[in-house]
């Protein structure tokens, strides 16, 4: 039986993969920052070693998008260096591994639906540190690794726009909000049953 190590478990997509787990055929690990520190190399190596890991799932990353502003190394460390070392890990290991990343890479002037192949120009730090990791991991393991961009999560789980906008509805009889931003809102557990 493969064993999968999920990363950034507490987040939506972590949480969702978490509960879909026992349908499927998989020794899943799943880590937090807690129980895994991702941003350093040889824990990330003695933690697949010591339990024979095959794929890999990069749910964690630095989300607080205005404060990774003023945090840059923080954003940095979390969202391109730890990225870097899963894709050395795993093109060492034969690892496959999944990377999810976000449509902050593009600049989100487009007011169109994305593809893969449109120009990158990421307009904060966020989508930058998100890039740096997705260059990483194309420049180190392109062959046993996947990208996959989403946007505007939603889940049961944490805070999201839509829990939000619930929220807010049943506390007030008027919402105001920005129409200044085109988004796809991705149902985390749809994501994770595609993962």
């Amino acid at each position: 039986m493969n064993s999968v190590l999920v990363t950034g478990s507490k987040g939506q997509v972590g949480n969702e993969l978490n509960e879909l787990a026992s349908e499927y055929q998989y020794n899943f690990l799943f880590t937090d920052r807690n129980s895994l520190d991702i941003t350093n190399k040889q824990s990330i190596r003695n933690f697949i070693d010591m339990n024979n890991i095959d794929i890999i799932i990069n749910c964690a990353a630095y989300t607080a998008v205005d404060k990774a502003e003023s945090d840059k190394k923080q954003a940095d460390a979390i969202n391109h260096q730890s990225v870097k070392y899963l894709a050395q890990i795993s093109k060492e290991k034969n690892i496959k591994l999944i990377h999810i990343s976000t449509d902050y890479v593009f600049n989100g002037k487009n007011y169109k639906p994305y593809i893969e192949s449109d120009f990158t120009a990421p307009s904060n730090i966020y989508g930058k540190s998100k890039l740096d990791g997705e260059k990483a991991l194309q420049d180190i393991n392109p062959k046993n690794s996947i990208i996959i961009r989403t946007s505007w999560i939603y889940s049961s789980f944490g805070s999201n726009f839509v829990k939000t906008m619930l929220r807010l509805g049943s506390e007030r009889e008027e919402l105001g909000v920005i129409f200044d931003q085109v988004g796809t809102p991705t149902y985390a557990k749809d994501l994770a049953r595609t993962i």
